[in-house]
């Protein structure tokens, strides 16, 4: 997403953008968050003398497998955040950067179907969400 710093007037400027998160180089660690569809990013930016402030949303829906069972689990990441830039009249700036730095850093450590997931079993697999196993008798 670029924004021309002479085409945001006093009052602010509204910009929208669909981002492939390809172009932002996502989605490349297959045990991680993975996007499924393109980022929807809502931009608000407002000049004051020489700053540039921009509050960014972000949404899109993703997958990812549960930390302990693995399931396969789909929902939709959002993120507000901010940026600031030093500015000058003619610059152009471009936000893809930030936007994917800020979606790295909020990907979770540990991702959980749920706050009480049982996990697997070590030696035979069972998902002891569905059921149990007799590997422990």
């Amino acid at each position: 997403m670029k924004i021309y710093v002479d085409n945001v007037p006093q009052e602010g400027l509204e910009l929208k953008e669909k981002i492939e998160p390809g172009k932002l180089s996502l989605n490349q660690d297959p045990q991680g968050l993975i996007f499924t569809g393109s980022i929807d990013v809502t931009a608000k930016a407002t000049r004051a003398g020489t700053e540039l402030f921009v509050e960014l949303t972000l949404e899109g829906p993703v997958e990812y497998a549960c930390s302990k069972c693995l399931a396969k689990l789909q929902e939709v990441f959002k993120k507000d955040f901010s940026v600031n830039y030093e500015v000058k009249s003619r610059d152009i700036i471009e936000v893809d950067e930030d936007i994917r730095q800020e979606i790295i850093l909020a990907y979770p450590i540990k991702t959980v179907c749920k706050t009480d997931c049982k996990g697997l079993c070590p030696n035979c697999g069972q998902n002891f969400n569905t059921g149990t196993c007799d590997c422990n008798k």
